[in-house]
């Protein structure tokens, strides 16, 4: 019996553990794959030095952004959407440069 209730509680931890690391792995995936957006538009041409350079000072304020969030050592709900929101304005800031009529 011991055993069974020290499985259960085991496994509710884990699960309650899960999100918040699965959560802080969307927001470096995320982060990975616009940087990754950013590069094949400077080597496609799509995007200019100067935006360029823009998109990834923006890349760079998230970054800073998210390691003030998680230097106590836990980001919270409220951090993590403040994130969100300016990883979503960055993807649209990507979207816009690339399909914009400015190349080099």
């Amino acid at each position: 019996m011991k055993t069974i209730a020290i499985i259960a509680v085991g496994s509710m931890l884990c699960a309650v553990a899960a999100p918040t690391g699965v959560r802080a792995g969307e927001i470096r995936k995320r982060e990975r794959h616009q940087e990754r957006r950013i590069e094949q538009g400077e080597r496609s041409g799509s995007l200019t030095p100067k935006e360029t350079r823009r998109l990834e000072n923006e890349q760079e304020n998230i970054r800073d952004e998210k390691a003030r969030a998680a230097a106590d050592g836990k980001i919270t709900r409220g951090e993590r959407r403040e994130i969100r929101h300016d990883q979503n304005a960055a993807g649209r800031d990507i979207v816009r440069k690339k399909h914009n009529a400015r190349h080099e």
